[in-house]
């Protein structure tokens, strides 16, 4: 049964899947799923999971808006849950699962855990969170690429509680400007309000920041930072072996070239400097 517990989180798009495979390959007794508790179609590791988490969890909770971390994360974030609702919920969410894991180490690195990220040591007793940031241009254009309807969410969102958006969040500054927003501006705003929240995390101590295009740099040695995190615990310190050359392979990383903001209008760059600006400052990215 697990014991421990490490949560990488992010906007997606930053190889999370991948350094979670890898650090599970790095640090002895571990497990690492990504979206344990997702169904992506009607293959053996989406049954697993149904039968793992149940019917009502995978399916029609998320129908009604009650179950998964998403949908607790948003139902938090627009207020209809309050913090001590929400951490009960997801802890008797996660408990079966944590339950059946062999390894004395869950690593999960499902993206959507940025809405809480602040509150993961408590949420998980002792809990070690990392945040993984992208340069907005690249994270952006990364989105475009995979699926240009990810401005405006991903079609669960049509169910409850709904997407997150400057209205939904009280943010006055680009409410009124969303329905006309381009994608890009769209995408400049969800790329704020995570990072914004992974930040405060960070500043609150509870989070360990790193930069996906530095962890994906052999030459940084941000990636060996990333697993003596991930490994040390108050009352234990996982043993580690370095597999740091299979950085390169960058599974689930975008097709998107580097250099395809550059095709974005004047007005779409400079939303995304107006957007995201504070945040890009503080993670030391450059304005476009």
């Amino acid at each position: 049964m697990a014991d421990h517990f490490a949560f990488i989180v992010s906007g997606g798009r930053t190889g999370t899947q991948f350094l979670g495979d890898l650090l599970s390959e790095a640090i002895e007794d571990s497990y690492s799923e990504h979206e344990p508790d997702i169904i992506h179609g009607f293959d053996r590791g989406s049954l697993e999971r149904l039968r793992r988490f149940g019917l009502w969890h995978m399916v029609v909770g998320r129908a009604l808006g009650q179950s998964g971390v998403r949908v607790l994360g948003t139902r938090h974030l627009v207020g209809k849950d309050d913090l001590t609702a929400t951490m009960r919920k997801l802890r008797a969410q996660r408990k079966a699962y944590h339950a059946g894991i062999e390894q004395s180490l869950v690593i999960e690195s499902y993206y959507a855990w940025w809405m809480v990220a602040s509150h993961l040591p408590a949420i998980f007793s002792e809990a070690k969170a990392v945040g993984i940031v992208r340069d907005p241009r690249h994270w952006i254009a990364s989105w475009l690429k995979r699926t240009a309807k990810r401005a405006d969410g991903h079609w669960t969102q049509l169910l409850p509680p709904g997407p997150l958006t400057p209205a939904r969040l009280g943010d006055t500054r680009w409410a009124d400007e969303w329905e006309s927003m381009s994608p890009v501006g769209k995408l400049a705003w969800q790329w704020q309000l995570i990072n914004g929240t992974i930040l405060r995390a960070t500043d609150d101590g509870v989070l360990d920041l790193f930069r996906f295009e530095d962890v994906f740099n052999p030459d940084t040695g941000e990636f060996d930072r990333l697993v003596d995190t991930i490994s040390t615990f108050p009352d234990r310190q996982y043993s580690t072996r370095d597999i740091s050359e299979k950085l390169s392979q960058k599974r689930n990383a975008s097709s998107a070239q580097g250099d395809d903001w550059e095709s974005w209008t004047g007005a779409d760059k400079q939303l995304v400097n107006d957007i995201c600006g504070p945040v890009m400052d503080a993670c030391d990215y450059r304005p476009l």
